[in-house]
């Protein structure tokens, strides 16, 4: 339980998503200039990701692992959302 001086407020519901919406924006806009303007480093930055993020070997050798914990951290997050609402 969040302990905070005051009760929550609709403005502090609008302000964290309004805060989501501007940064994911600002990623969708410079990702679309990237790759209007320089596809060489778009396909430098897939080529780094794909080379030390998502490894084949370490997706086949892991992949419970790595499920199991993404359904955790979503499942997490539905349901602070989930409480957030109510």
């Amino acid at each position: 339980m969040v302990l905070s001086l005051t009760p929550p407020t609709d403005f502090d519901r609008f302000f964290n998503v309004f805060l989501l919406r501007l940064s994911l924006g600002y990623l969708l806009i410079l990702l679309g200039l990237g790759y209007l303007f320089q596809p060489k480093t778009i396909l430098r930055f897939n080529a780094f990701m794909r080379d030390y993020l998502f490894k084949d070997s370490y997706v086949l050798l892991n992949a419970r692992r790595i499920g199991t914990t993404l359904l955790f951290c979503g499942f997490l997050l539905w349901l602070i959302t989930f409480r957030m609402v109510h």
